[in-house]
Formats: C-alpha cells, structure tokens, sequence
C-alpha cells in the first residue's frame, strides 16, 4: 500500500488525508524521502537551488500569552524581559547587511503596551538605513495582537505595516493548527482560524508568506495530517505560501521538559 501511495504522488495525484496518516505511520523515511526527491525534481528540474542570508532578529521577548512550549517569552511583569532598544537592532542589520545578509526574520512576543507606530517607526528605521534589506516580519499571533490592541481591522493593520515596509510574513505560531492542540498548549494566543485568516487576508493584498509546523508534543498523527491539509486547502485558495518549515519541539527549558522526544513518525 505504502508503495501505491508514493507511485500516486510522484505521478503527481493529490494525496488524501488517509494517504497521509498511512505514510506517516509507515515509518518508511527513506522511500518517503525518495519519492519526495522525484517530485521536486519533476516541478523543478533546474540544476540549481537558490536560499536568502538572512537573520533571525527577535525584538523583544515581552509576551502576554503563556505557551506551554515555550522557553523563550516572559511575562510583562518578569525581571528577565527585554526590547531591544533601536541602536541595538539596527547594529544587528548591518552586521547582516555586512556578511552579505539580504532578509531579516524580524518577531517578538505579544508586547501589551505598543501600539501599530511604534512598529511602523521600526520598520521605516530599518529600511531607511537599509533599503535593500527584506523585511520577512512578525507572525499571525502577532498581527492578531495588533488588532486587538490598536482597535483596528485586520486589512488596515496589515496595509500600514507593509507601506511602512514589511515584505513577508513568516509563519510562527502555526504549532499545530488543531484548536484541540492549541487549547491544551496555550492561553492567550491566536487560535487556527485567525492564523489562517491573516495569511488569507495578506495573500489576497499580493503578499507572500511562509507556513510552519512545530510537531512532536501534544499532537497525534491525525492532528499533524489536519495541519498539513488546512495549510494545503489556504495554497488551493491563495497560492501565497512560498515555503514550508517544520521542526520537532524542543523540550529544554519549558512546562513541557517531561515528554519524550519523538520523531516524525511518532
């Protein structure tokens, strides 16, 4: 069956949901892994790849959501909470800038107090000083923040943010994009509907994006299949996703240090 599966998807058939949980229960890594190198080859058989320099810039660990998998947020009260002040972040681009860096991976936690032109002024900060850089900025969670905040639509959120120089969105804070999964692993935080609207309304203006999953905690299989076929129904609607990024969680230092370590087929 496994190998009736790989056939349909290197001759390019969409696979189902079914298909999906099966080959994820195969623990068939190799053969999945081939079959996936044949269809990357027949949509791209150019012999050449192509990949941004860029940095990860995390502007403050400030956040009002508690998420069980996280050890990097900090409440607004914690003594151990940062924003990098400007000096600082714009050092950090010119490093990039001199190491031939042409993308910076600009996100933060859910700052209570910011309202939308203290990002705007950051934004027009970094791309007066450094025009050529690509602003690939914040995430979901974080313009649904914004909205909450500023009292203002999703659309007018995103459309100041891009004119004040934003060119992508990256797409943290996908988790598991189940509200079962959510519910459990977080509080406070944009649930799976809004992630995906925010990526559905910033497609629809011409923006592009990325999607993400964190997998490996609190999820089952069916639930990682789930996440995989929401993000591929939104390509269906949109085509604005230009990458996929995922990752197993990393148990160090969060509520979540007890579980095990699992891997893609766990």
């Amino acid at each position: 069956m496994i190998e009736s599966i790989l056939r349909r998807a290197v001759d390019g058939e969409r696979l189902s949901e079914g298909d999906a949980l099966a080959l994820l229960r195969s623990n068939r890594l190799a053969a999945i892994g081939d079959a996936a190198d044949q269809v990357t080859r027949r949509m791209h058989p150019e012999s050449y790849r192509t990949y941004n320099i860029d940095r990860n810039i995390n502007y403050t660990n400030i956040c009002t959501a508690v998420c069980d998998f996280c050890a990097f947020y900090r409440g607004p009260k914690s003594d151990e909470g940062y924003v990098l002040p400007r000096p600082v972040l714009l050092e950090k681009v010119r490093e990039t800038v001199a190491l031939g860096g042409n993308q910076i991976l600009l996100q933060g936690g859910l700052h209570p107090k910011f309202t939308l032109d203290w990002y705007e002024e950051m934004l027009r900060d970094i791309k007066r000083d450094y025009p050529m850089i690509n602003v690939h900025g914040f995430s979901p969670p974080e313009f649904h923040h914004f909205t909450k905040v500023n009292k203002l639509p999703l659309e007018t959120v995103l459309g100041r943010l891009r004119e004040a120089g934003l060119g992508g969105i990256p797409g943290g804070g996908a988790e598991i994009l189940v509200d079962r999964v959510r519910a459990e692993l977080t509080r406070g935080k944009v649930m799976s509907d809004d992630w995906l609207n925010v990526m559905r309304v910033w497609h629809r203006m011409g923006g592009k994006s990325s999607a993400t999953m964190m997998f490996g905690h609190v999820e089952t299989l069916a639930e990682r299949v789930e996440h995989l076929r929401r993000i591929r129904d939104l390509q269906d609607e949109t085509g604005g996703f230009t990458a996929f990024i995922c990752w197993t969680f990393q148990p160090d230092n969060t509520k979540l240090s007890h579980l095990p370590p699992v891997g893609a087929f766990e």
